[in-house]
């Protein structure tokens, strides 16, 4: 069952976002916004930890939304958009790639736990090393996929830009960290997605900065005071090659950085 403030937190921003695209005519099949979500021991976990990337591809169709939308089921939407994560669907999409979101969030999550060796973060994954990701929570920088990855997926080359423009805009709202905040309240929130603007990010947050010298001085941190959350900012993992690093290297950063 979705928690309560989860829903307060989201669905005015549901309705709001669908009053002002639901007559777009973007495509049915397009894909819609993603919300920050959890696994099912999310609540029960000793430290609450969040991993953000940057988008994620071929989310929820937008037919679905304004489905739930036009039948006054947006709650609906919020808690049946949680069944990917949850079902270990990002076990399948990551395929232990050696420079994957998942790799990084899921071989971090590890290893905060005191696993040191290099999991596969796959389907191919043992039941003990499986059962210790049933506590984090997932995010992204953006609610709607951003231009290069429609590219990759071929879907840009069709769609209407001026349409997908207004889209991206009015979507604005959910990417910031404020509404993860207030509805998970989670103790510790990594970010893996150097393009995006902290200030944006961190809008309606009052938070003291420290810029450090890591990884060619890519890694930020940042405490919240009024909620005590810990925020860890770098790039995600398919920069690290071109850096210089990889995943391990970037675990062993990072790790000293938690405490």
């Amino acid at each position: 069952m979705t928690h309560p403030k989860v829903i307060e937190t989201f669905e005015p921003l549901l309705d709001k976002f669908c009053q002002e695209t639901i007559n777009l005519d973007i495509g049915d099949n397009f894909s819609s916004i993603f919300l920050p979500h959890t696994m099912s021991e999310y609540d029960k976990a000793e430290r609450k930890v969040f991993y953000f990337g940057r988008d994620t591809n071929e989310w929820t169709a937008t037919k679905i939304l304004y489905d739930k939308y036009k039948n006054n089921k947006l709650d609906d939407y919020i808690s049946q958009t949680d069944e990917w994560i949850n079902d270990y669907g990002f076990l399948k999409y990551n395929n232990n790639k050696a420079y994957g979101f998942w790799t990084l969030a899921m071989r971090l999550h590890l290893c905060l736990k005191g696993v040191k060796e290099k999991v596969s973060i796959s389907k191919n994954i043992d039941g003990k090393h499986l059962e210790m990701l049933n506590d984090f929570g997932y995010g992204n920088t953006n609610a709607i996929e951003v231009e290069e990855s429609l590219k990759i997926q071929g879907v840009w080359k069709d769609l209407d830009k001026e349409k997908y423009s207004e889209l991206k805009s009015r979507s604005k709202p959910f990417d910031k960290l404020v509404h993860t905040i207030k509805a998970y309240k989670p103790d510790l929130v990594f970010i893996f997605n150097w393009a995006c603007n902290e200030k944006i990010f961190l809008e309606g947050l009052q938070y003291e900065e420290q810029k450090l010298p890591y990884v060619n001085n890519q890694v930020w941190t940042y405490n919240l005071p009024e909620t005590n959350t810990k925020v860890i900012w770098t790039l995600h993992p398919r920069r690290l090659p071109f850096e210089g690093f990889n995943v391990t290297e970037l675990i062993d950063i990072i790790e000293p950085l938690v405490n």
